[in-house]
């Protein structure tokens, strides 16, 4: 299958190595109100094309990731480690999260869809989940 897609605009494209094993739909103030859905991977097994913009929340001290968008149609489209959480992990983190909601819903089909709670997430350590895991209709 392929696992290329693009921003609402297309100025940004995303390559994925392949499928995610899991997606997650947190409950966080930040991911709820964009509606989305993460995959997790390593960067080295995502290429991403184009020019983003970053948010990076301001409701947390030392927040551990920077939201990529596209300047242009405004998609999320994933997230990096902080410049702070690189430092605080001992200069690499091997994870990023990639928005699966730019992909076609028959792609995603199948897939376990995990809750992590976000919401009550200190930013540190493992979390809970907010309800057990599903699979992708």
């Amino acid at each position: 299958m392929n696992w290329n897609t693009a921003c609402h605009c297309g100025a940004v494209s995303m390559r994925l190595a392949k499928a995610p094993e899991e997606i997650a739909e947190c409950n966080c103030s930040l991911c709820f109100s964009h509606g989305i859905l993460w995959a997790y991977y390593s960067p080295r097994d995502v290429v991403i094309e184009g020019a983003t913009r970053t948010y990076n929340r301001a409701d947390r001290p030392n927040p551990n990731s920077d939201l990529h968008f596209c300047a242009t149609c405004g998609c999320t489209t994933h997230w990096s480690a902080t410049e702070g959480l690189i430092e605080r992990m001992g200069g690499e983190v091997d994870l990023m999260g990639v928005n699966m909601r730019l992909f076609a819903p028959e792609q995603l089909s199948g897939i376990k869809l995990s809750f992590p709670d976000g919401r009550h997430w200190s930013g540190e350590g493992p979390w809970d989940y907010a309800r057990d895991a599903e699979v992708m209709p």
